[in-house]
């Protein structure tokens, strides 16, 4: 019975360490996601529609740099 559980914990490790990777990937993008909802919110409330719209603008810029690099490998 050992045995058997020390293969099954050896055979599930990849897939695990595959799934823990895309979690946090997915975490990572849904917290830039919220700053950026979070920022155009507050220019919103504090100096108006122009002012969120220039940051929600400025936000999905930056998104894009981020995917960007992230796609190409991360290098410069």
């Amino acid at each position: 019975m050992n045995k058997r559980a020390w293969t099954l914990r050896t055979r599930a490790r990849p897939l695990l360490l595959a799934f823990w990777r895309w979690l946090g990937l997915y975490l990572d993008d849904l917290l830039l996601i919220a700053a950026g909802v979070c920022f155009t919110a507050a220019a919103g409330l504090a100096f108006g529609t122009s002012a969120a719209l220039a940051v929600a603008g400025t936000c999905c810029l930056g998104y894009g740099v981020v995917v960007a690099r992230a796609r190409r490998g991360g290098g410069d």
